[in-house]
């Protein structure tokens, strides 16, 4: 049986475990992918569009997909995490340079979709070719191939024929029209096998074994982790915080085994994560779990041999010319993520720079926050916060933040010097953050969401872990912003990319002066979520 962990926001999910668990069709997720191209060199950029469905829209879809590029060892070489919005992203993979000249797969998934059915993955392969780094002496495969991938849309028998750095109207056909579709025109991989062209599902992964969690994540991302003390305290708290543009504190309980889960909800915009427990006195011992599921590669299934000849030399120079001038002529922007509420709502709340500033924060506490009382006890500081329903003082601790890090030694930060902190807001009621309960809280932000300066506990543990991949947006579909310009460099092997939009008219596209065979690949998502495909050849010549 599949473990599923519940989590403080899924009480209602509950209910609906045992289904989760027989693997009932209503919560399978059907993964759709369309790629920009299926040839790159290293160094490069691949973008993608992602669709996500699951079959009775009553239910949540997961809010974050994972892609992953793996060589034939099976062994995964690139890996990124992406926000879903209503099922749908669009994403990039950024081909790393020290790759072999290979073939690749590309993979895309959610956290439950492979799990559940053999339609929650995509995979598709991808040529990578590295000038510095030539292809390894792989046998020939004398056999049709065990896995039969399937062709994304037949192409049609006539071939546009169009000059090279000329625009034409490519006519959208009608099943196309005003639905919200993605369109890709790029350079046809020579070097790929024809069996191997197209998608492949799940069939060629080994089973996942019984005990492989399910996580289902239909507001966000989780954070997984391990207590890997010898004896599991259930009732110590750990705490996570993620730290960005914004900073988000979360809180968890392991459970017998010793599995922690962090839920950051619509939190997409960290660059780190600071670990740490409600044990002060030994080391934290916890490790995060990585997010990317274990695929095995069934053992009957083969990546094709990448075979390059002296007669290909002309066109791989072409592909490398076009990589040499992509990141400079065809730039891309960053879409910044929106920001999202969090902490708490606060009973007051200081702005600091409106009041006398003074050289630490107990100074500070003492002039002008009557809501926080100052104690020394066995020459330990101590806060206490007024408990404003009773009338009186809470007697035990408060819980204290800085950007959302909770911070247990008091004294350094009675000592600390708060010129770089904004604001202080504090809570003078009980406070309840997920399974425990608060006599108030103390919480600093800072002007530049640093800390203020104020150092890392000396028992954190400051985590790098794999980022929600932030949103980019090319400039043009085109890539090339001076499309129209004849003395601008063109040397692209994608000529155009659209994503998730309507079309409601036929095409301009531009060609470049890359001489070869394209592919003018269209999808659209149907009503019953199935991916529906049509392509189109078109060769660019003098």
């Amino acid at each position: 049986m599949k473990k599923i962990f519940p989590f403080v926001w899924l009480s209602f999910l509950l209910i609906l475990l045992p289904n989760w668990v027989q693997g009932q069709n209503d919560f399978t997720e059907t993964v759709k992918a369309h790629v920009s191209k299926n040839i790159a060199v290293a160094g490069e950029t691949i973008w993608f569009s992602l669709n996500v469905q699951m079959p009775k829209s009553q239910y949540q879809n997961s809010k974050i997909a994972y892609a992953e590029l793996i060589n034939r060892e099976g062994q995964p070489v690139a890996q990124s995490i992406h926000a879903l919005e209503s099922g749908v992203t669009e994403g990039f993979i950024e081909i790393p340079d020290q790759l072999e000249s290979d073939h690749y797969l590309l993979r895309f998934y959610t956290r439950i979709s492979p799990i559940l059915s053999e339609n929650g993955v995509f995979n598709q392969f991808i040529t990578i070719i590295n000038p510095k780094n030539s292809p390894r002496n792989s046998p020939t495969i004398t056999q049709p191939p065990n896995y039969v991938f399937e062709d994304l849309g037949a192409l049609a028998d006539n071939k546009l024929r169009v000059l090279t750095r000329k625009e034409f109207t490519f006519e959208v056909p009608e099943e196309f029209k005003n639905k919200t579709v993605t369109v890709s025109v790029s350079v046809l991989n020579p070097f790929l096998p024809k069996a191997f062209h197209g998608q492949i599902d799940g069939r060629i992964y080994q089973k996942f074994p019984l005990d492989q969690p399910l996580v289902p994540e239909p507001f966000g991302h989780i954070i997984a982790a391990k207590n890997l003390n010898q004896k599991i305290d259930t009732t110590e708290t750990f705490f996570v915080s993620a730290h960005g543009l914004q900073s988000v504190g979360i809180s968890s309980k392991s459970n017998l085994y010793g599995d922690l889960y962090f839920e950051l909800g619509a939190f997409r915009d960290y660059d780190f994560l600071i670990a740490q427990s409600t044990d002060q006195v030994n080391q934290l011992n916890f490790s995060p779990v990585s997010p990317f599921l274990p695929f095995k590669l069934k053992d009957d299934f083969v990546f094709p041999p990448l075979l390059l000849k002296p007669s290909d030399k002309d066109f791989l120079m072409d592909l490398i010319l076009s990589s040499q001038v992509a990141s400079y002529f065809y730039p891309s922007k960053n879409v910044e993520n929106l920001p999202v509420m969090t902490g708490f709502l606060p009973d007051i709340t200081y702005l600091l720079d409106d009041y006398t500033r003074f050289d630490d924060v107990e100074t500070t506490l003492r002039e002008y926050v009557p809501e926080v009382w100052v104690r020394k006890q066995a020459k330990k500081t101590l806060f206490k916060v007024s408990n404003t329903p009773l009338d009186g003082v809470f007697r035990e601790n408060p819980l204290i933040m800085i950007d959302a890090m909770p911070v247990f030694d008091t004294d350094a930060l009675s000592e600390f010097n708060p010129l770089k902190i904004k604001k202080l807001d504090v809570i003078t009621r009980e406070f309840y953050f997920n399974n425990d309960k608060f006599s108030g809280v103390i919480s600093f932000t800072s002007f530049d969401n640093d800390f203020g300066g104020f150092e890392l506990p000396e028992k954190a543990l400051y985590l790098s872990y794999p980022e929600i991949q932030k949103p980019k947006k090319l400039q043009s579909p085109h890539f090339n912003m001076d499309i129209t310009d004849p003395s601008f460099p063109d040397f692209r092997t994608t000529l155009f990319w659209f994503t998730n939009s309507k079309i409601k008219e036929n095409l301009k596209i531009h060609t470049s002066e890359i001489k070869w065979d394209y592919v003018i690949l269209l999808s659209v998502m149907g009503d019953g979520g199935e991916m529906n495909y049509s392509n189109k050849l078109l060769r660019v010549e003098d």
